[in-house]
C-alpha cells in the first residue's frame, strides 16, 4: 500500500476569502451498494443542505477500490474496512483518523452459502474447499476468519490454511456458487440478499450471529477516515461532513418506504432489498461515533489483534474523532 498522504488539496478550494473554515467540495469515497446510496440519498437530492460544504460530492467503489483509495489522497473522506484503518496507520504510516462508524450488521449480514446439494454442512466442513470473498482486508474477510477459527477449529488464515479463498465480486461470487466453480461464498448486502432468497443455496455458517457469540459484539463493517492533518485544517468541514451524514440516515430511516423505489428506479435493485437492509433487524447504517458502536469497534481490533490478524490494537480513543454533541 503507497502511502500517500491525504491533502488539503483534496477538500477542493476554499472559500473565496481563503477561509479554512469552509469547503467548496468535500469528497467522499463510499460502498458501491444500492443499501449505501440511500444513506446519501437526501445529500444528493439536496435535503440535506450546508453553507460550510458547497457540495459533498459521494464517489461509489468497490471493497478493493476503497481500501487501496484509503491510501491514494483521492478523496477526503473513505470509507474503508476497519483493518484497513489500522493496516494504513501501522504499515503505511498515515495519520488516519475515524469521523464515523458505519454498516454495523444485527443478525441479517454475512452467512457463508453453499448450494443444496453440497456436502458442506458447517463451518468444519470448510477445510479443504475453495470460498469465494468479495475482498482481501476487508472487516467481513477478517471476521470470518476469527469466526472459522474459533467456532469451527480451522486454520482460517489468507494462504496456507485449510481454506482456499478466491476474492471475486459479488454478483460473480453469486453466480460461480451456482454454477459449482467454488465450494461456498461469504455474501451479505445485495448477494447475501439473493442466497438467502435462492431455494437452491442454504447457510453453512451464520457469520455475523457466530461473531456476536465469539465476541460480544455486532461486526462494524466500517469507518469514515480522513487524515490527520486534514483533521486539523479542515476541521470545521469535517464536523460539518458528519453532520450531514447523520441528517442523511435519519432522512433515510424515516422515508425509506419513499426512498427504496426511488433507488431502485435508478440502479434496478429490488425495493424488497433495500427495505430489507433497513428495517434495522438486519444492518444499522449508522454513521456516528455512538459509544455502543465505538465499543463493538474496539472488541474487533482486541480480538483481532490477539488472534494475530493486525499489527497492533488501536487506542480508538486517541483516533476517533467525535460527532458534535457526542
Amino acid at each position: 500500500m503507497v502511502a500517500i498522504l491525504l491533502t488539503a488539496s483534496a477538500c477542493g478550494s476554499a472559500g473565496q476569502q481563503g477561509d479554512a473554515a469552509r469547503c467548496d467540495t468535500f469528497t467522499l469515497g463510499a460502498l458501491d451498494d444500492d443499501s449505501h446510496r440511500t444513506a446519501y440519498y437526501a445529500i444528493e437530492k439536496g435535503h440535506v443542505k450546508s453553507d460550510v460544504i458547497g457540495d459533498l460530492k459521494v464517489d461509489y467503489l468497490q471493497i478493493p477500490a476503497l481500501i487501496q483509495a484509503t491510501a491514494s489522497g483521492q478523496y477526503d473522506v473513505v470509507g474503508t474496512s476497519l483493518p484497513g484503518v489500522v493496516n494504513a496507520r501501522e504499515k503505511g504510516g498515515i495519520d488516519l483518523r475515524i469521523v464515523g462508524l458505519i454498516q454495523v450488521q444485527t443478525g441479517g449480514g454475512t452467512k457463508t452459502f453453499v448450494r443444496n446439494g453440497s456436502d458442506i454442512r458447517s463451518g468444519r466442513d470448510l477445510k479443504g474447499k475453495t470460498v469465494g470473498v468479495s475482498g482481501f482486508g476487508s472487516s467481513v474477510m477478517m471476521m470470518t476468519q476469527m469466526v472459522y477459527a474459533k467456532k469451527y477449529g480451522l486454520d482460517a488464515k489468507a494462504e496456507g490454511g485449510d481454506i482456499k479463498y478466491v476474492e471475486l465480486d459479488p454478483q460473480t461470487m453469486y453466480s460461480a456458487l451456482n454454477k459449482g466453480d467454488i465450494d461456498a461464498a461469504v455474501m451479505f448486502h445485495q448477494a447475501g440478499w439473493r442466497a438467502s432468497n435462492d431455494p437452491g443455496l442454504r447457510i453453512a455458517a451464520d457469520i455475523d450471529n457466530d461473531f456476536r457469540e465469539i465476541s460480544g459484539a455486532w461486526l462494524v463493517g466500517a469507518a469514515y477516515v480522513v487524515t490527520g492533518d486534514l483533521a486539523e485544517e479542515k476541521s470545521k468541514c469535517v464536523a460539518e461532513f458528519q453532520r450531514m451524514i447523520g441528517e442523511s440516515v435519519a432522512y433515510a430511516e424515516e422515508n425509506i418506504g419513499e426512498l427504496a423505489p426511488e433507488i431502485s428506479k435508478q440502479t434496478g435493485v429490488e425495493t424488497k432489498f433495500i427495505e430489507y437492509w433497513w428495517n434495522q433487524k438486519s444492518y444499522r447504517f449508522g454513521g456516528g461515533t455512538d459509544p455502543e458502536w465505538i465499543e463493538w469497534a474496539r472488541k474487533f481490533y482486541r480480538l483481532a489483534h490477539e488472534d494475530g490478524h493486525l499489527p497492533t490494537n488501536p487506542d480508538l480513543a486517541e483516533i476517533v474523532i467525535e460527532s458534535s454533541g457526542k
